[in-house]
């Protein structure tokens, strides 16, 4: 979370970084440089715009195996951050203008969808239980060569273990509704405060994985003088999905570009958001074999952040 923090803070500086790029191309005037209204450029009532961009996160659970054939072993509850990259492309209408308030408000409504771009999907992992031909082969050798590599006890058989995958579907969609407040800086730029309360639905498809070798009580062969061993390969493969529901507050910064350019302008935004998760937090599954349970739980609060450019219609003069 510390790196997505960082991603904001320096697309915020480089939006100020413009503001003062652009501030010292204007030429000194002789009253302090305050954009009045009477100075400002008109604007139509009604501002529809698209915007494209990016949002990261850290997902973070806490997930928990349990095997139900020979536990403890390939079993346990381990605690896990996966980082998220989306790609956002979405849209908004700003209303008119409350220009006898301070900051001259308009009150706008967001949309939009988000796809996965980047994601670390694996939330949980204890040996490796998808190595191809394993543990068969380990245990084809066993039995019919003998102990070659120290074997003892099942659990030493490579390819065994547990993991559970989280994988954001595509799309995901959010929405938005809040009010902007206006700061103009120059004749040409503008800086936007946007505060907005925020709602997001997040699909997630689960998928878990264990692999065990059990050795069940020795039986007594009449032809050996020693008991003879026997293994069962066990397998489980479970899958589930569902639904996050998450409501928060918004914060975005959004420098307007050349703002008396015609009919389309410019900004440039920053936002943070951050989200409670409003549906269950915990999602438990099984494979019907009776193998392996399964349960993944989400932080029930996350904080995202992102930016993009905004491209709006302001219609000509």
């Amino acid at each position: 979370m510390l790196w997505a923090v960082a991603c904001c803070t320096a697309l915020i500086a480089l939006l100020f970084s413009v503001i003062s790029a652009q501030a010292a191309e204007i030429e000194p005037e002789p009253e302090p440089a305050v954009v009045s209204e009477e100075e400002g450029v008109s604007e139509p009532r009604w501002i529809p715009s698209v915007d494209v961009g990016f949002e990261t996160f850290d997902y973070n659970v806490e997930t928990t195996v349990q095997n139900l054939i020979n536990g403890p072993s390939w079993e346990g509850t381990q605690s896990d951050a996966e980082r998220q990259l989306m790609f956002r492309i979405g849209g908004e209408l700003m209303g008119p203008m409350f220009e006898d308030l301070p900051g001259r408000p308009r009150l706008f409504v967001q949309g939009g969808v988000q796809i996965r771009t980047f994601s670390s999907d694996e939330v949980f992992a204890i040996g490796d239980p998808l190595v191809q031909g394993e543990p068969e082969d380990s245990v084809f050798r066993y039995l019919n060569f003998g102990n070659q590599n120290d074997l003892d006890l099942p659990t030493a058989f490579e390819g065994q273990g547990s993991t559970v995958d989280g994988r954001f579907q595509d799309p995901s969609w959010y929405a938005a509704v809040g009010v902007a407040f206006s700061v103009p800086i120059a004749r040409n730029l503008l800086l936007q405060i946007k505060p907005s309360l925020e709602y997001s639905v997040e699909k997630i498809d689960f998928s878990g994985n264990l692999t065990t070798v059990n050795e069940p009580d020795p039986r007594d062969d009449p032809d050996f003088m020693t008991p003879t061993r026997d293994f069962e390969i066990k397998r489980s493969g479970a899958k589930w999905n569902t639904s996050d529901h998450s409501l928060g507050a918004g914060l975005e910064l959004a420098l307007v570009l050349f703002r008396s350019a015609r009919p389309i302008r410019v900004s440039l935004y920053a936002e943070a958001r951050f989200m409670w998760l409003i549906s269950g937090s915990t999602t438990p599954f099984a494979d019907p074999n009776g193998v392996a349970s399964y349960s993944v739980m989400r932080d029930d609060f996350g904080i995202k952040g992102g930016g993009g450019v905004r491209l709006s219609w302001v219609g000509f003069d």
